[in-house]
């Protein structure tokens, strides 16, 4: 198992985890992958429900590609365990910076941590939208973007009500779940969905995540949007298994358009080389993303006996509060019935990190009076 800095355990590329969901999960899942969503862009549906003949819209001559696959890529299989991947995310602004941090210390730490190239596209004047862009192996990278799915989960960022940042799923996120909206060229739909969406029912019956997509293309581009839902270890397993069928068809991304964010209207135009998308890095914007503020001080006290599930195995999740937040967090020795946790920084690192925190106490709560 592999620590993690924002409270995550993962398990290692080679040693897969139990994928056999509960009764339950099965049975919540079957029903998402039935549902048709309405969005500001009236062809956005379940992608479980897209047959993989389907025309494209825009283009009658444009299909999915082929793909008779019904079950799903092995995660015990190494032979593409070295592969390289590039993921494409689309992100808001206020996603972006949570995502890069202050100064980039969230990035920085994600990049480094997990052996992967990261950065945000630059901040088009007029536009919400920016592209998160992760480029690694195959597990690396989706362990990458499980780290950033934490730091939108804690980050409790609000929720948009136009296309493409207004969520498909029409399951509200919880305190455990959040969104990625992963670009994929219409290319590789074909190997996504399988044969009459085998594949696509097995990811979401399987990992027990959501996964819809965006019929119509983004503006300008080929690409079109999946978002995936669920919780941060549920989102690792899924991109594992995803990863892998997107490297069975990667050739047909040759001469991909792809989405570029614009100001004005939201609309994009389409480019046939994705390095112009995210030339930025997380450290070069992390200061103007996040904001200052005045220095502020404040603290905190909790009962000595729950501090140890704050503080994390090894400080993994006060150490996660202060990569996210930027804080400087102290603790006061033990010996007494409480300690005091200090915390400094800017006026919203300190409140962000307050936050934090006790969303972290409220789940060590939570889960202790279930036992």
């Amino acid at each position: 198992m592999t620590e993690s800095l924002f409270d995550t355990n993962f398990t290692s590329e080679n040693e897969p985890k139990p994928e056999q969901p509960t009764e339950e999960s099965t049975t919540a899942n079957t029903a998402n992958t039935n549902t048709t969503t309405t969005t500001v862009d009236p062809t956005a549906e379940d992608i479980t429900a897209a047959d993989a003949s389907t025309e494209s819209p825009g283009d009658a001559t444009t299909t999915f590609a082929a793909d008779q696959s019904t079950s799903l890529p092995s995660l015990q299989d190494k032979s593409n365990v070295d592969a390289l991947i590039n993921y494409r995310v689309l992100v808001s602004a206020k996603e972006a910076g949570c995502l890069i941090g202050t100064n980039g210390q969230v990035i920085d730490s994600i990049r480094g941590e997990t052996n992967t190239k990261a950065g945000i596209s630059r901040l088009v004047p007029g536009s919400h939208e920016r592209i998160l862009t992760v480029s690694g192996r195959l597990d690396d990278c989706a362990k990458a973007l499980s780290y950033f799915a934490q730091a939108l989960i804690n980050a409790n960022i609000e929720s948009y009500n136009y296309f493409p940042l207004k969520q498909l799923s029409s399951t509200p996120n919880t305190e455990e779940t959040t969104i990625l909206r992963l670009l994929i060229p219409n290319t590789q739909m074909g190997t996504l969905i399988g044969s009459k969406g085998a594949r696509i029912q097995q990811i979401q019956t399987k990992y027990n995540i959501s996964m819809i997509a965006s019929k119509s293309f983004l503006p300008g581009s080929n690409e079109r949007l999946v978002e995936l839902q669920g919780s941060v270890d549920d989102l690792y397993d899924s991109l594992r298994v995803i990863s892998r069928c997107l490297m069975e068809d990667f050739s047909s991304i040759v001469g991909v358009s792809y989405y570029v964010p614009r100001g004005g209207n939201g609309g994009g135009s389409g480019a046939n080389s994705g390095g112009a998308n995210s030339s930025s890095t997380g450290g070069a914007a992390g200061g103007s993303a996040t904001g200052g503020g005045s220095a502020k001080k404040a603290t905190l006290t909790f009962p000595n006996d729950i501090v140890g599930a704050l503080i994390g195995k090894l400080g993994a999740r006060i150490n996660g509060v202060r990569k996210i937040t930027g804080a400087t967090i102290a603790i006061s020795d033990g010996g007494e019935d409480e300690r005091v946790f200090t915390i400094t920084g800017s006026a919203q690192a300190v409140e962000k990190a307050k936050q934090m925190i006790y969303q972290n106490f409220k789940r060590e709560e939570e889960r202790r009076n279930a036992e």
